[in-house]
This record gives C-alpha cells, structure tokens and sequence, in this order.
C-alpha cells in the first residue's frame, strides 16, 4: 500500500532539498537577481575597472612611449588643473539649473493637469512627449531655435518695442549656460511632472475638504497640505534629476560643439580632442564617485519613503 505523500512532506535527499531551497525557499530571490548582476558586473564593472586602471597610467596616443607606468600623474594633474575646477563648478550650476527648473515646471503641471476630467489623457501626453524625444532630437530643434541669424528666440527679440539686438545665445559667455539649462530642462521636465503626478493623486480628498472646511485658500492648502504630502517624493526628484544633470552630454556637446565643458564634456575632450585616455579616465572617475554619491542618496530617500532603512 502506497504511503499518502503531504503537502508539509520535506525532501529527505540532499538533491532535493537544494532543489527546494532554489525554487520555493530563501535561495530564490538570489537566484533571481545573479544573472542581472553578472550582466552589469560584464557591462559596467569590467569597464569601470579598466578605467581605474588606465587612470594610473599614461596612455597618450601622441606621446606613446609614456605608457605601461604605474604613476599617481594623472590625478595630481587633476587637483591642480583649473579647467577641471572650472568644469566641476559648471557641472554643479547646471544641475542645480535643470534641477530647479524641472521641479518648477513638472509640478505647476501637474498641479495643472491633477482634477482635468474633459481631454486628461491629452493633456498628459503633451507635457510627457517632451521626454519621449531623444536628446540628439531635442539639441537639433533648440540648435535651431538658438540660431543668431534664423532663429526663433532671435526673431521673437526683433518683434519687442525696444531694441536689443541680435543675440548670440550659445557664442555669448553670458547667455550659454542657461541656454544649455532651458533646453535640458524641457528634455527632461516630464520626468519631474510623472512623479508629482503619481504624488499628488496619493493624497487623500479628506485632507482638502477638512481644509476648506475650516477656511484655508488655495496658497494654504498647497503650503501645508500639499507640500508636506510630496516631501519624499520631491527629494527623490531632486536626486534623481541632479544625477541626470551630472551626465548630461549630449545636448551640451552638440549645441557647443564641447566648448562648454562640464565633467562629462571635459572628459571627452580628454579623451578624443587630446587624446590622453588616462587622464580623460581619472576626469571621469570623478564623475563616477559624484554620481555613486547621488545614487546612495537616491536610495536611502526611496527605501525611507518605503519604510525602510538602509
């Protein structure tokens, strides 16, 4: 007579019981995520060990004979460097630009676009679609638009009652770098405006009868019910912005053609204008400590908005 197999039955054999342990026990969510590591460590971890070790050498296509040497050079060049100094200086104006810029502009839309009923999926789409056009997209249009002699910005100056004469918005030292700003921050403000949205539609109707009910104005319930309610969801936009600002390149690069240099324009520079790869490689592991700084942050506010802690 055969014995009647449970449900709580364990397997007695060691095979069985890693086989359990795979696919119904602790060791599955490791199972799960290896691959993916072992995908990145291939994508990103071989090249970014490479690159600390090219930062320790010399390897200058025009000065050949200087490689194969162990040698602190390249990032005792790069704290007396004073573009670079320039470079980071610029970088962190640009992020607090687009930063400040985006979160202004994604969430007065989404304040705008939260209680629309009639042709609310239209008017989310034509504050998303600037984010579903590709930065070389985008630097080509406000190329355009920038444009001293045919563009648009130009020619709107031209219409005024007062006479301001032709602007050179990306050749002028004075007007470059918000121009790069306002054209990152409509590339991207939708990011900003996707977050705000899911935020504001997390908050309670409650909050907002009980408010005025007891008399608060539109500036008061925004103040002290609003704002209070998206604090996370604001912190991670901060971060997650900051960390889209620190690796912008491709619209700074077209609209200036790399004369503009942030920490990833100079990096390029470096790389293939001066053709030193390691000093180029030390530039950008700086970028990389930058950005590992941003996204430990980032992930501290969003497990913290979770519930958890790090």
């Amino acid at each position: 007579m055969l014995q009647e197999v449970t449900g709580d039955q364990r397997p007695t054999t060691r095979l069985g019981r890693w086989r359990d342990a795979l696919t119904d026990g602790p060791a599955f969510p490791l199972l799960m995520i290896v691959p993916p590591l072992l995908v990145l460590g291939l994508v990103i971890g071989v090249p970014l060990f490479k690159a600390v070790l090219l930062s320790f050498d010399r390897v200058i296509l025009t000065r050949p004979q200087l490689a194969g040497q162990f040698t602190f050079y390249n990032y005792a060049k790069l704290l007396s460097d004073p573009s670079v100094w320039a470079a980071v200086w610029r970088t962190g104006l640009y992020m607090l630009g687009t930063v400040v810029g985006s979160i202004a502009l994604g969430l007065s839309a989404a304040l705008l676009t939260r209680r629309i009923v009639r042709w609310r999926g239209l008017a989310r789409t034509i504050f998303i679609l600037p984010w579903s056009m590709p930065a070389l997209v985008a630097a080509l249009v406000w190329g355009v638009m920038y444009d001293a002699n045919f563009g648009v910005l130009n020619r709107i100056l031209a219409l005024l009652p007062f006479e301001i004469g032709r602007v050179e918005w990306l050749l002028n030292p004075n007007t470059v770098l918000p121009a790069l700003i306002v054209a990152q921050v409509w590339n991207e403000f939708p990011v900003a405006y996707i977050f705000f949205l899911a935020g504001l539609q997390a908050i309670p109707e409650e909050l907002y009868e009980a408010a005025r009910v007891d008399g608060a104005n539109g500036y008061q319930q925004f103040w002290h019910i609003t704002l209070p309610q998206i604090r996370y969801v604001m912190a991670v936009i901060v971060v997650l912005l900051a960390i889209f600002g620190l690796r912008a390149f491709p619209i700074i690069h077209l609209l200036t053609q790399g004369r503009t240099e942030t920490l990833t324009v100079k990096t390029f520079n470096a790389a293939f204008r001066q053709f030193d790869f390691s000093y180029a490689s030390s530039i950008g592991i700086l970028a990389v400590a930058v950005s590992l700084v941003l996204v430990l942050i980032y992930l501290r506010l969003t497990l913290r908005q979770d519930g958890s802690a790090i």
